[in-house]
């Protein structure tokens, strides 16, 4: 009796306390950024440092020249002058700088209480991510949801905890989907209205490769019946997702002009799709009209496939897809020969709806993250969605469900051995070995968390990040060079420069020749082509994805010049400007002191 109950007893509740695990995890990782807030108003170590200080500067730009200078659109001049801005960015909703910006204001300029308000949102949303995966996984009887932080990289978890742009995708992306649900349990029209304006609210904050990915959600959940979403539902939340859409491009209508808009439009989704016009074309018209655009390289396919590969994959999932398997071949194998006697075979209504559902399971969570990596491919090659960590909130998914599924029919293989009263020698071998994957594929995922945890701890205590502020203290006020994008310099700097500076901006015969430089958000681009800067800001971290000059490791895939280029900047820096400054994370170099050689 003990053992003909411990099938029903792992199918109806879960293999452990799930809940108690995820908000575990989360505790720890909230603890750990909230001592990172304490020591530092601006990032963690963990923070994408770019990103943040792009919002940063926007919302600041905001609240100094109005709301509608830029015609609410993002503002990345961190230049002193009034004349130089707005420098705009038009290319994704500017959802996240707003809010960042309405929120600054309210708490009197405070980065910290910004940072705990986007901390507190976040964890909303992972609640209601807990919730929705409960719904997906509950389709066949598996419960356990919360052992799907086991297939989150914590790193990318604590860095979108402050990360304006991402740290509302969970809240954004699941709680519609939720709402929906109350509103076909209860018909009440509150949820339904309720869904459509988190619909149009997610169209005009999230930036288009997440906004894809919750359309792609949508679509492929009704497609495949994984939870109700009636045809007249999704065609209603689709077109306020465009409707949301279509406000930022009137937007962009509005302050370009009929002319400059289609133009620009037509540049922008080629150069995405398969990066023509070239970066320099790109660059050229951009800082004519005072655009900020980086643009992409040519298509390789190598590098695009191997950003979709990474968006697809996790540690451990490659057992956990061995399990799955066995597990499904096994119980067909099982029903065959229990239809031997009667010279037929077909596959139980219990069999055929788990083949269903893991089907179902699998196109959506490949189509969610495939599709919206194909639609530009020439970008996906540079920022995959692995980055974001938004791949994990769906593999998770699929994969405990495996390992849920996979420990229940370990269960249910035990329970019959011993309801025979005899031992099944295939029936029990069965279940020891998938039992040890199981236990193997957990171990996997969790000495990959365990060292992630050691690395953050270690970057935690070194916090090199927060050595930015050395700009601030030393360098204030002075135009300026970097090889990384120069917001993150400038807002530190608060003024002016020049950023993905290449060898090609310090000509080997000597001197500087910004006009090199990739990017310039400035709009006197005249002006400083001909004022020389004071300081070359020399980094060997923290680059952006279009630089062209990135260390070998960063995109192996792609021609970037490798540490070959990066030592060849450091070699003429070094040879022809004193060196002032080094703190580990940057070297900074006066250009107005020169190396006289004799």
């Amino acid at each position: 009796m003990r053992y003909a109950t411990l099938s029903g007893w792992i199918g109806s509740r879960p293999i452990a306390p799930d809940r108690l695990l995820f908000s575990a995890v989360l505790a720890v990782l909230s603890c750990m950024f909230l001592v990172a807030v304490a020591k530092f108003p601006f990032f963690t170590s963990a923070s994408n440092v770019e990103e943040l200080t792009l919002t940063y500067t926007s919302s600041g730009n905001y609240l100094k020249y109005g709301f509608l200078n830029s015609g609410l659109l993002q503002d990345f001049s961190t230049s002193s002058n009034p004349a130089d801005h707005p420098y705009a960015y038009n290319h994704m909703p500017p959802g996240p700088d707003i809010l960042t910006a309405l929120l600054t204001a309210a708490t009197g300029g405070s980065y910290r209480a910004v940072r705990i308000v986007f901390w507190l949102l976040f964890l909303t949303g992972l609640g209601c991510y807990l919730r929705f995966a409960a719904l997906i996984l509950g389709r066949i009887g598996l419960q356990g949801a919360g052992y799907t932080i086991l297939f989150f990289n914590p790193f990318i978890l604590m860095r979108t905890m402050d990360d304006m742009g991402y740290a509302l995708f969970p809240l954004l992306a699941f709680l519609p989907l939720l709402i929906l649900t109350a509103y076909y349990r209860t018909q009440r029209s509150a949820y339904l209205y309720a869904t459509l304006v988190l619909g149009l609210l997610g169209s005009v904050y999230l930036e288009y490769f997440s906004l894809c990915v919750v359309v792609y959600c949508w679509i492929l959940l009704h497609l495949t019946g994984l939870i109700r979403i009636d045809r007249r539902h999704l065609v209603a939340y689709l077109g306020v997702v465009a409707l949301g859409i279509a406000l930022h491009l009137f937007q962009n209508l509005l302050y370009l002009g009929p002319d400059l808009f289609s133009h620009e439009l037509r540049m922008t989704l080629t150069n995405r799709t398969i990066g023509v016009p070239s970066k320099a074309v790109m660059k050229d018209f951009y800082q004519t009209v005072g655009l900020v655009h980086h643009g992409s390289t040519p298509l390789v396919m190598s590098a695009f496939f191997a950003n979709l590969w990474r968006a697809l994959w996790v540690p451990g999932q490659t057992i956990v897809l061995f399990i799955g398997l066995i597990s499904l071949a096994w119980t067909m194998v099982r029903q065959r020969e229990g239809a031997v006697a009667d010279k037929r075979w077909s596959l139980l209504p219990e069999t055929r709806a788990t083949l269903k559902y893991f089907g179902a399971l699998l196109v959506w969570i490949a189509g969610t993250l495939t599709l919206s990596m194909f639609m530009f491919p020439a970008f996906t090659q540079e920022y995959g969605l692995d980055g974001t960590g938004l791949n994990a909130y769906f593999l998770g998914i699929g994969l405990m469900a495996i390992l849920l599924y996979a420990f229940r029919y370990i269960a249910q293989r035990w329970t019959l051995v011993f309801s025979r009263n005899k031992v099944q020698p295939g029936d029990l071998g069965l279940a020891v070995l998938i039992l040890a994957l199981t236990i193997g594929a957990v171990a996997v995922a969790i000495t990959s968390q365990t060292k992630k945890y050691r690395d953050m701890l270690s970057e935690m205590h070194a916090f090199r990040y927060a050595k930015l502020e050395d700009i601030r203290q030393h360098f204030a006020g002075q135009i300026y060079m970097t090889n990384i994008n120069p917001v993150t310099v400038g807002f530190f700097a608060r003024e002016a420069g020049h950023g993905a500076c290449e060898p090609s901006s310090l000509p080997e015969t000597g001197g500087v020749d910004v006009s090199q430089c990739h990017v310039s958000y400035v709009r006197r681009q005249d002006y400083y082509r001909h004022t020389l800067p004071r300081y070359f800001f020399f980094f060997r971290d923290l680059f952006p994805g279009f630089s062209e000059c990135l260390p070998s490791a960063a995109a192996p895939q792609l021609d970037r010049g490798g540490d070959a280029c990066l030592n060849l900047m450091h070699e003429r820096l070094a040879g022809q400007f004193t060196k002032v400054y080094d703190n580990d994370l940057f070297e900074v170099f006066d250009l107005l002191a020169p190396i006289h050689k004799s």
